[in-house]
């Protein structure tokens, strides 16, 4: 009786998650948006998209689990086909472009925009921003923990390296590693 009851509460818990999921997946279906029919989502992500946020997702893209991403009011994300997103935060105020082939590995962060502030007094906005672009290209491989700040391109077959913080442009055909020494002190 124990494992019917268990078997019957797997199989209801795995319908409820399919439908979640395709739930969200369709929430990417916004007016001007071109989304691949083999486009693919997994299950615990978190998406906040505004209704008029525009989407060009190509072939085989799949973002699987455990995602934030947040597209507000007159953003723009684009992904290219063979694109895997994983356990990351893609936070598009603007326009994120990411190239075919990528494997955006977990804790990554893009960010194309930030906070606002003024001088004299000293003041940060809360709801303020500076908008700007991301562009990775084609074959980037992300490490874990990596940020990706605004106005910056990464060029194509790229490998950014665990922890790697890009505030900058990267050329393409370019490993970007962290430096860290670690330092080791007797107690």
């Amino acid at each position: 009786m124990k494992i019917a009851l268990g078997s019957l509460f797997i199989k209801v818990k795995n319908f409820i998650n399919i439908c979640i999921t395709a739930k969200q997946r369709n929430s990417f279906f916004t007016s001007g948006s071109k989304i691949h029919q083999s486009f693919k989502t997994g299950s615990d992500n978190r998406f906040d998209i505004a209704p008029n946020a525009v989407f060009e997702i190509a072939e085989n893209v799949t973002i699987n689990q455990a995602n934030f991403i947040s597209v507000k009011a007159n953003g723009k994300l684009s992904i290219g086909k063979n694109t895997y997103i994983t356990r990351s935060t893609i936070s598009c105020l603007g326009e994120i472009n990411i190239g075919e082939n990528c494997i955006l590995g977990e804790g990554m962060k893009i960010f194309d925009h930030n906070h606002q502030y003024t001088k004299d007094p000293f003041f940060v906005s809360k709801t303020d921003f500076n908008t700007g672009k991301v562009k990775i290209g084609n074959n980037v491989w992300t490490g874990a923990n990596v940020t990706i700040l605004k106005d910056v391109t990464i060029g194509d077959n790229c490998i950014l390296g665990s922890g790697v913080l890009v505030y900058k442009d990267i050329p393409s055909n370019t490993i970007v590693m962290a430096k860290q020494d670690l330092i080791l002190k007797p107690i």
